[in-house]
């Protein structure tokens, strides 16, 4: 028999893996973790095995979708997911975080996830906060507030009966998120938006590279303000080691996940990249520390 926890989870041996730039998809992580009592575990101190095995009954995947409809699932977490073995018998879960809508990134993952053997039985959308621009009118306590009260236990309550189970957008974000879609596979609309990403980075633009081929390269981009301390907090909180100090400076070394953690956490707001403005949005139930544990 399985023995439940004080709030009636069923106990078990759970890992929850996130990846997070600015705190979103860790404050979801964390809190699951912690009704699950499952082991928090950041995606990027096990990205770099040959492959990762787990004891776990119970796996769940948190991370923020991204470029909806051109690339969806951050390319480290790509990385982890085709590296995850021995799991046919495990209940995976996964929650990705999003600003606009979730389009079909659980329906990608789920097909990767089968590559290697397993299912995705369980998937959820959580809408925060905006972090890669400014939407004026977004109420961000709602946000919080509606994850807090709403979405917590019911994805833990989901994953404790071991449900089969979708819930990504609501219908005007499902919406949305379909013809987002279909303007990506339009061969009129999609240079529209993978054209400004080249010249970003500083690609000629006739070069016939995918936006996965360009991700790593959107550093080239990123630049400091003179108003940069040399304080390093970008340097420590990058997730993939991508900045190194070069005389006090920050250096870009094009391996980047564009998770925007350098922009973000940036005490002085120094630091400005493919037409960011440095507004310094995080979670604000994180901290640096936070980010840096693990």
């Amino acid at each position: 028999m399985n023995k439940m926890n004080q709030e009636g989870y069923r106990m078990n041996n759970t890992e929850i893996y996130y990846f997070s730039g600015t705190g979103n998809s860790l404050v979801v992580a964390r809190d699951i973790a912690e009704k699950l009592e499952g082991d928090l575990i950041p995606i990027h101190s096990v990205v770099n095995k040959e492959r990762i095995t787990t004891d776990a009954d119970v796996i769940g995947i948190v991370f923020p979708v991204y470029y909806v409809g051109l690339i969806n699932i951050p390319l480290i977490v790509q990385r982890f997911t085709s590296k995850l073995d021995n799991i046919g018998n495990k209940y995976i879960f996964a929650v990705c975080t999003y600003g606009g809508g979730a389009g079909p990134t659980l329906t990608i993952l789920d097909e990767m996830i089968r590559a290697r053997g397993g299912r995705l039985k369980a998937g959820f959308g959580v809408q925060m906060p905006q972090n890669a621009f400014s939407k004026p009118f977004e109420n961000r306590k709602k946000l919080y507030s509606k994850w807090k009260d709403k979405k917590l236990d019911s994805i833990c309550e989901h994953v404790n009966q071991r449900d089969l189970h979708f819930d990504t957008d609501n219908f005007s974000m499902k919406i949305v998120g379909t013809i987002l879609l279909q303007l990506m596979k339009n061969e009129f609309f999609r240079p529209l938006f993978i054209k400004p990403m080249k010249e970003t980075a500083e690609f000629p633009r006739d070069s016939d590279l995918t936006v996965r081929e360009i991700i790593p390269f959107i550093d080239r981009s990123y630049h400091t303000g003179g108003n940069c301390m040399g304080c390093k907090t970008c340097y420590r909180i990058c997730p993939v080691g991508n900045i190194e100090i070069v005389d006090n400076q920050p250096v870009w070394k094009h391996q980047c996940e564009n998770c925007l953690a350098c922009i973000k956490w940036c005490p002085q707001e120094a630091i400005h990249g493919f037409g960011e403005q440095p507004e310094g949005y995080h979670h604000p139930d994180v901290g640096i520390s936070d980010m840096l544990r693990g």
